[in-house]
């Protein structure tokens, strides 16, 4: 009966020490969910940002290109009024 008994209090014991690493066990993943959720919240705000940029790239390159556009028609009025001052004298 006192080896039973024994037998007994170290198997509490060694079920007492199993539970107590399952918990840990399960707040470390607990732990890391939430890490998990944090990095994924970052890589979302990352990629938001990129979009944002990638769309004023976009706008600056349409600025930039109207921008050319307007250069050239003034570049051409320009120079046809340096055609018809060198045509006639003043």
């Amino acid at each position: 009966a006192d080896e039973v008994r024994k037998l007994a209090e170290r198997t509490q014991k060694s079920l007492s020490e199993i539970e107590a690493n399952i918990n840990i066990l399960v707040q470390s993943i607990a732990d890391n969910a939430e890490s998990i959720k944090m990095q994924n919240k970052g890589v979302e705000n990352i990629h938001n940002s990129i979009n944002a940029l990638q769309q004023d790239v976009q706008d600056n390159l349409t600025i930039a290109n109207h921008s050319l556009q307007v250069s050239t028609k003034i570049d051409g009025i320009s120079q046809d009024i340096l055609e018809d001052v060198s045509k006639k004298k003043f």
